[in-house]
């Protein structure tokens, strides 16, 4: 089939589009700032949990230092799991940081892809984002599909839509005859997102940037919600079975000294007392800081850095 010349817009048309529809980029989210993403870290079940252990541990290591003279090393356990909830939270951080930096990146080089388009009576490329609607854009095997729009020729088109339908093949016709009742779009409609498989075509852009379907599905997953996934559905039934656990530990050790100096000693000496029980306090919290598994969370993180 000869292919039939479209004179496409002039550069004048082309602007006035632009300015009327829109540029071909779709609207990012807004961003949290970066202390807010800092944060955000000390959120997480498990850090709050250390963090707890940590103000227990630094009074338990002030009191065995200054009550009961013992040496500096009383502070390697505070020190150790402050490193621990440092380490956590700044790599967390980092590799989040860093991750939005690529994404920034990957999105500006599809943005700036250079794709076939008739304009002034010719052909010339242009890079996506300068799509406007009215374009006449030239479709070949293996190209991403820059905006909407309606076929005005097509040769043995196929197109993979999986991005928005999850259909991996889909027949495409500039004829409306060809049209497949099953299909979510109609048979000469092309969408921005999918991707030619097979074949060539020629289409006239309807919609740009944020009012493509591509563009919807986007702006709706940009949506906050609470969903939790299921990593974080089981870090905080571990945090809530720690907490559990060890304050019950600590409360039956707490009682039963206090139980068992009763049935011994009585309350005769106050001073003694009074440093039995806060001996015991001090053991009780030790139980809380040393059930607390300070890697955990460094060991979650990294794995989450090295799988994204």
């Amino acid at each position: 089939m000869e292919q039939k010349h479209y004179p496409g817009l002039t550069d004048n048309q082309v602007l006035e589009n632009r300015k009327l529809f829109g540029e071909n980029i779709l609207t990012p989210p807004p961003q949290d700032s970066i202390w807010k993403k800092f944060l955000e870290k000390f959120q997480d079940t498990i850090i709050i949990i250390l963090l707890v252990a940590l103000l227990a541990s630094v009074g338990v290591a002030f009191y065995e230092y200054f009550a009961e003279d013992q040496g500096w090393d009383v502070f390697l356990e505070p020190v150790g799991i402050l490193v621990a909830v440092v380490l956590a939270t700044f790599v967390g951080f980092i590799f989040e940081l860093n991750a939005d930096r690529k994404f920034k990146i990957l999105n500006q080089v599809n943005d700036d892809t250079l794709f076939k388009v008739m304009r002034n009576g010719g052909i010339t490329e242009v890079p996506k984002k300068e799509i406007v609607k009215g374009d006449i854009v030239l479709l070949n095997g293996g190209d991403e599909i820059p905006a909407d729009g309606k076929l005005l020729e097509s040769v043995s088109l196929q197109v993979n839509e999986s991005t928005l339908t999850g259909e991996p093949l889909t027949r495409k016709s500039a004829d409306p005859e060809d049209a497949d009742k099953e299909s979510t779009y109609p048979v000469w409609q092309v969408l921005k997102g999918t991707t030619v498989v097979e074949g060539h075509g020629t289409m006239e852009v309807e919609a740009v940037g944020d009012m493509t379907e591509y563009g919807k599905v986007y702006q709706g997953s940009q949506i906050e919600n609470k969903i939790r996934t299921p990593l974080n559905i089981q870090l905080d039934r571990l945090g809530a079975l720690i907490t559990k656990v060890s304050y019950t530990m600590a409360a039956l050790i707490l009682v039963s000294r206090i139980i068992l100096m009763f049935v011994n000693h009585g309350w005769n000496d106050g001073a003694e007392t009074l440093h039995y029980l806060l001996n015991t306090i001090m053991i009780a919290v030790t139980v809380i800081v040393v059930s607390v598994p300070e890697g955990l969370p460094m060991s979650v993180t990294l794995s989450q850095a090295l799988s994204m």
